[in-house]
């Protein structure tokens, strides 16, 4: 403990399992008339027959993959729009309709693009599905466009939860839903196809890992995010109850830390610490600055420190008050530590913020350290 002492096709040959499919009898029919009285005779929907052999089973396999894949665009794609909003904006808390919209989009896409040029989302590829024409190629871009509009319907989570699809599958001979009824395509088992190219499966699957790890990533992010701003983060006042800062549910009030001071807080699972020292005015000399105080308490603090290595000092406010910041990294009982120093001037008083942790953890931790110095306030006294 830092103690203070002044911180993500075929190529068109079916193989079908040795299935030996009778003709869809609407299939085999004559097909097209001829201008002289005879018939074009009309390749059978092979898709079609072979979507009739399957039985429940391809309902929970395609019900798994939407699974996965709600968890994928909920978590992981809403994660990432969640992420990039709050560093485009700088601020904690984006324009949410900016981030419900392309959220939205970005989910449209994702359906319209991979099911389009490749029938495989995350979820049906991992289920071992896809959705292909009634030639067992990827369904392209104007099919798939079909598809995801009434998506948006038949599968849509907040709409029924999905049973208008799910029941389709279930009664429909060929294993439809309405989106693939609407745009004559089907899902089947990749086996049933035959021989997939294994570059372009390569490039999937890779695609598809690459996917995956990165929604991990931001799907932590997101649901650590929601809860510290579920919440209620907790006010910590100065003994005299003059002053005040505000952080999140994960800290908690030490007064071992450094005895003198008016506030001490730490947040002991990720070792960083936040201090504040207040002193009225009229215990110094009536033309002292702020700048002058400031270097009282860089002095101190530096020879404090084992090879101190100081920041560059700026000018700030901090809710409405002038502020000088600046930081200082040195030795302390054998531990390197980081320290953001920001000295406050209020009308009666002069304050230091002192908020640590160990050096290799600063720059995780100076955001969260410098919000909680931000929060930094005189309470109303009546």
């Amino acid at each position: 403990m830092l103690y203070l002492t002044g911180i993500k096709l075929t190529s068109g040959v079916y193989h079908l399992e040795e299935l030996n499919l009778s003709k869809d009898p609407s299939a085999s029919a004559l097909g097209e008339p001829m201008r002289n009285g005879g018939y074009h005779q009309r390749e059978p929907d092979k898709m079609a027959s072979l979507s009739q052999t399957y039985g429940a089973s391809i309902f929970f396999r395609r019900w798994a993959a939407w699974m996965i894949d709600s968890i994928l665009i909920v978590f992981g794609y809403g994660g990432l729009v969640y992420f990039i909003a709050k560093k485009v904006a700088e601020t904690e808390i984006p324009n949410m309709g900016m981030v419900v919209i392309f959220f939205l989009i970005g989910s449209f896409c994702y359906y319209l693009l991979l099911e389009g040029l490749t029938g495989y989302t995350l979820g049906k590829f991992v289920l071992r599905i896809q959705v292909v024409n009634g030639e067992g190629m990827p369904p392209g871009m104007i099919k798939s466009l079909i598809r995801t509009l009434i998506h948006l319907v038949d599968t849509n989570p907040l709409l029924f939860w999905g049973l208008p699809a799910g029941i389709c599958v279930l009664v429909t001979p060929r294993k439809q839903r309405i989106g693939d009824m609407a745009a004559n395509t089907y899902v089947v088992r990749t086996r049933d196809l035959g021989k997939v190219s294994k570059r372009k499966t390569g490039i999937i699957a890779g695609a598809i890992i690459l996917m995956t790890i990165t929604s991990i990533v931001f799907a932590v992010s997101l649901i650590s995010t929601l809860i510290t701003q579920i919440v209620k983060p907790e006010v910590f006042t100065s003994k005299d109850n003059q002053f005040a800062v505000t952080a999140p549910w994960t800290w908690s009030r030490d007064n071992r830390i450094n005895e003198e001071a008016d506030i001490s807080i730490k947040n002991e699972f990720t070792d960083r610490y936040l201090i504040v020292l207040s002193e009225p005015k009229s215990d110094f000399d009536s033309s002292m600055t702020l700048q002058e105080y400031k270097g009282i308490i860089e002095d101190h603090l530096v020879s404090g420190i084992t090879d101190p290595e100081l920041g560059t000092a700026s000018d700030m406010v901090v809710n409405g008050y002038p502020a000088i910041e600046f930081t200082l990294k040195g030795e302390i009982d054998g531990n390197l530590a980081m320290y953001n120093v920001t000295t406050i001037e209020t009308p009666s008083h002069y304050h230091q913020v002192l908020a640590w942790t160990y050096a290799s953890r600063y720059s995780r931790a100076q955001q969260e350290l410098r919000k909680i110095r931000d929060s930094f306030r005189e309470m109303n006294i009546m």
